[in-house]
């Protein structure tokens, strides 16, 4: 189908066109009218007992390391379904698409193909509408990390002088606005509702049905004079005696 076929084919579904147009133009309303999202990021720190003189740190033994405990608790939080697993460790919820909810995870230190889980630590990511919604959820998430770490060494027995911490990296996380670029959303949403459009026109002309050729004319009255006569000739009858 060349530029001039696919323009003519335009016009005779012109309704697809308006219909396309306007489902585009709401789309790209809703795109403008797109409020940012709230997030922030801290981390968790599962800090070792200090111990005394008569009560060594275990826990100086690298043996004894507090990552298998840490794994524990992103386990129990998450009801043993743990996040997308990440090559980096700057990949964030909001960018992998959420727009509200809580991510706790151990932060991958190795690769994609080669994951390293040896942190000691909680990577906490929030997201909300609004900067306070991030607020509560943060508090929320610090207070139910901290209770599934008493919860674990209650049910092991371990000693209080023994016991582990959770301390965050920060009291009052900060929390800023997440957005994407609109001008590329709005670019994006344009393009796509075109190629949409056109590829309905283009459908709904290939099965469209397609006229049959008019029937050939009558020969004429010359041509037909023209073939061959068959003359069918009498046979003589007998002669009948006098």
């Amino acid at each position: 189908m060349t530029a001039r076929d696919f323009l003519a084919a335009a016009l005779r579904r012109w309704y697809v066109v308006v219909l396309g147009a306007v489902v585009t133009v709401g789309v790209l309303a809703v795109v403008q009218r797109q409020a940012p999202v709230f997030f922030t990021q801290y981390n968790i720190v599962v800090v070792g007992p200090s111990g005394t003189t008569e009560d060594s740190n275990v826990l100086e033994n690298p043996r004894y390391g507090l990552q298998p405990l840490v794994g524990v608790i992103s386990t129990d939080l998450n009801d043993g379904h743990p996040p997308l697993l990440t090559g980096d460790v700057d990949a964030t919820m909001v960018g992998m698409g959420a727009r509200e909810g809580v991510q706790v995870r151990v932060p991958n230190l190795g690769t994609q193909w080669r994951p390293l889980f040896s942190a000691n630590y909680l990577d906490v990511q929030v997201a909300a509408r609004t900067p306070e919604q991030v607020q509560v959820k943060a508090e929320e998430t610090s207070a139910r990390v901290e209770q599934l770490l008493e919860q674990r060494q209650d049910e092991l027995g371990v000693p209080a002088n023994l016991r582990a911490r959770a301390v965050p990296s920060s009291e009052d996380p900060i929390v800023y606005p997440m957005a994407g670029s609109r001008s590329r959303a709005l670019a994006g949403t344009g393009l796509t509702g075109m190629a949409v459009t056109a590829v309905l026109v283009f459908w709904l002309e290939r099965w469209r049905p397609r006229r049959r050729p008019a029937p050939a004319p009558a020969p004429a009255a010359a041509a037909a004079s023209g073939r061959r006569t068959l003359v069918r000739r009498r046979t003589p009858s007998a002669q009948v005696p006098a």
